[in-house]
C-alpha cells in the first residue's frame, strides 16, 4: 500500500478547488478551501471566480491568502486558472473588459485588409488578456472556446463561440491562443468534444449531442485539432452525452475512457493536461463516484469540486477499497504538477523586456490607456450595421429607450445610466434607439427572446410608429437570435452589438453619437 501522505498529496494535485468572491451567481458568501483542506491536500491549481451580476469583483486578496496558506503549510504555491473569455475585466475589477468571442470574430472579419490580416485583432485580445492575467496572479486562461456554434439558440455558448463554421472558428480560436502565449499565459481549449450544437445547459442537465462520428470529426472536433496543433496547454472536457463517441447513451464524456483516453489522447494525440468542466454542475448530479470515474476516463484535473473535503474523501476511500488504482491517481497528479511548473516558468513580456509584437498586438501589453483604447477599438470594429443603413445620420440627437421588458442585470442598468447621463437636454428627438438585450448565463436554460418578450417588443415598436418616431434597434445579442421578421414588419433596422456588456454598450453609444467611422454590415459567422 502506498503511504497515506503520498496519496493525500496526489489527491490535492488533481482536485482544483474554487476561490470565489462573495455575491456570485453560485454563492452569496466568499468561497475558499479550508486551512485543513490545504494542509492535507495541497492543490496544484485553483480556479478563480470574481464575476458578479453587478460586474467584476476583487478576487486577488482571496487568491493571495490561499497561496500564503499553502506556503505556510510547506506546500508549493498553486497555479491559478480563470475563465477570462472577455478579458481580465470579466472577473477582476482592475482588468480590461473585452468583447465576447463572436464580436472579436466580427472585428476580424470586417478588417479592411481581409480576415487573415484581421486575426491580428484577436491575437491582440488574447495577448491583452494574458498580460493582465499574469499581473493579477492568473497563469492559465480557461479559453479559447473551441465550440462551433451551429445551434442558433444554444443556451450556454452563443456569443462565447468564435463562429458557426469550423475552419473559421478554429483559425480565430488559434489566433486567440497565440495571443495568450505571446502575453505570457497558458490556454485551455474548451468544451471538448464540442458544446456548440446543444439545446440544454450543462449547468442544469446533461446535454445530448446526436451526431455521427464522421460529422463530429468534420465540425465539432476541427477547432480542437487546430488548437492541439498550436500547442494548447490544456483541454477542458465537457459534461456532454455524445453516444457516437462514448458508445453508451447517457454517459457524460467526462467519465468516458473512449472519449478522453481513446479520442482526445490517442486519436487526436493530445499530450497536455486534461481538465474537466466544473464537477459541481447539474449534468453530473446523478453520477455516482464522479471523481473516481473522471480520473479513470483519463482526466487529470477535476475543477470545482462541490465540496473539496468530500471529494478528497471519495478518492481516498476508492484507493483504500481498491476501486481506484494508485497509479491512475499518480499519473493525473504528475500531469497537474507538470502543468503547474510549465505555467509558472512562462514569464510575461514585462519581465523579459520583450515586445509582444507589432500593430494591434504591440498595444496589448503597454500602458493602461493603450489597453483601454485597444478594447474600445475592438468593440467598435465589431459592430454590424443593418444592410440598408441606419435610419438617421449618426450624430443626430436621439432618445435612448430601454428594453420593453425587464432585463435583470445590475451591470447593464449601471452602464445605461452612465450613457444616459451624456444625453443632451432639450425637446424629445424624433429618433429613438431602442436597446434590446439577451444574455448567455449559467442556470438560465435558454437564449433569445421568449414569446412574452417578443410581444412586448412588437407592442413598443407599434407604439413608436404610431407616434411617427424614427426607430433603430440596437441588438445586444447574437445575430443568430435576432427577430428579423418582426423588425422587417416594423420597419426597424438593427445594429448588432453582440452582448449587453459595458464595452459593447459604450461602442454602440459612440456610434449613435457619431464618434465612430469604422462600422460595416457583414454578419457571417
Amino acid at each position: 500500500m502506498v503511504e497515506r501522505r503520498r496519496i493525500e498529496r496526489w489527491i490535492g494535485a488533481v482536485l482544483v478547488p474554487e476561490v470565489r468572491v462573495a455575491g456570485t451567481l453560485a454563492s452569496a458568501a466568499p468561497v475558499v478551501p479550508s486551512p485543513e483542506y490545504l494542509r492535507r491536500f495541497p492543490p496544484a491549481g485553483v480556479v478563480v471566480f470574481g464575476r458578479t451580476p453587478a460586474g467584476a469583483g476583487e478576487p486577488g486578496e482571496l487568491l493571495a491568502s490561499v497561496r500564503a496558506s499553502c506556503a505556510e503549510a510547506g506546500a508549493d504555491v498553486p497555479f491559478a486558472c480563470c475563465d477570462l473569455e472577455q478579458g481580465a475585466g470579466l472577473h477582476f475589477a482592475g482588468g480590461t473588459r473585452l468583447p465576447p468571442a463572436l464580436a472579436l470574430a466580427s472585428a476580424a472579419r470586417q478588417d479592411e485588409r481581409g480576415e487573415s490580416a484581421g486575426l491580428e485583432w484577436i491575437r491582440a485580445a488574447g495577448a491583452l488578456t494574458a498580460s493582465e492575467a499574469r499581473e493579477l496572479g492568473v497563469e492559465l486562461v480557461l479559453g479559447p472556446v473551441a465550440d462551433v456554434n451551429t445551434r442558433r439558440d444554444n443556451p450556454i455558448i452563443a456569443v462565447r463561440s468564435f463562429g458557426d463554421e469550423p475552419r473559421a472558428a478554429g483559425a480565430r480560436a488559434r489566433a486567440f491562443l497565440e495571443g495568450l502565449h505571446a502575453g505570457g499565459s497558458g490556454g485551455c481549449a474548451k468544451h471538448f468534444p464540442g458544446h456548440g450544437d446543444t439545446a440544454q445547459d450543462s449547468h442544469l442537465e446533461l446535454p445530448r449531442v446526436d451526431h455521427s462520428r464522421e460529422r463530429l470529426r468534420e465540425i465539432e472536433l476541427a477547432p480542437f485539432r487546430d488548437l492541439i496543433g498550436a500547442g494548447v496547454d490544456a483541454v477542458m472536457v465537457a459534461h456532454l452525452d455524445v453516444p457516437a463517441l462514448t458508445e453508451e447513451a447517457g454517459l457524460p464524456a467526462t467519465l468516458s475512457p473512449r472519449a478522453v483516453d481513446g479520442l482526445l489522447r490517442t486519436e487526436l494525440d493530445f499530450r497536455g493536461t486534461v481538465l474537466t468542466d466544473a464537477m459541481n454542475m447539474g449534468a453530473l448530479a446523478r453520477e455516482a463516484e464522479r471523481y473516481v470515474r473522471a480520473l479513470q476516463a483519463g482526466c487529470d484535473g477535476l475543477l470545482c469540486p462541490h465540496d473539496p473535503l468530500a471529494a478528497a474523501g471519495e478518492l481516498f476511500g476508492a484507493v483504500e477499497r481498491g476501486r481506484l488504482e494508485p497509479s491512475t491517481l499518480e499519473r493525473a497528479a504528475t500531469s497537474m504538477r507538470a502543468l503547474r511548473e510549465r505555467l509558472l516558468a512562462r514569464r510575461p513580456p514585462k519581465e523579459t523586456g520583450q515586445e509582444t509584437g507589432r500593430g494591434p498586438l504591440a498595444r496589448s501589453g503597454r500602458t493602461c490607456s493603450e489597453r483601454s483604447a485597444l478594447a474600445r477599438e475592438l468593440a467598435a470594429r465589431s459592430l454590424v450595421l443593418p444592410d440598408d443603413g441606419w435610419p438617421w445620420q449618426a450624430g443626430e440627437d436621439f432618445e435612448l429607450a430601454e428594453p420593453p421588458f425587464e432585463f435583470d442585470s445590475p451591470e447593464w442598468v449601471r452602464t445605461l445610466e452612465r450613457e444616459k447621463s451624456a444625453e443632451r437636454p432639450g425637446a424629445k428627438p424624433r429618433n429613438v434607439a431602442l436597446f434590446v438585450a439577451c444574455q448567455v448565463a449559467a442556470w438560465k436554460g435558454r437564449y433569445g427572446l421568449d414569446g412574452g418578450e417578443l410581444r412586448a417588443l412588437e407592442r413598443r415598436l407599434a407604439l413608436l410608429r404610431a407616434e411617427d418616431r424614427r426607430v433603430g434597434l440596437v441588438w445586444f445579442a447574437s445575430p443568430d437570435v435576432l427577430p428579423e421578421a418582426l423588425l422587417s414588419r416594423a420597419g426597424a433596422p438593427a445594429l448588432v452589438a453582440f452582448a449587453p456588456t459595458p464595452p459593447m454598450i459604450a461602442a454602440a453609444c459612440a456610434f449613435l453619437r457619431g464618434e465612430l467611422t469604422r462600422t460595416r454590415n457583414e454578419r457571417g459567422g
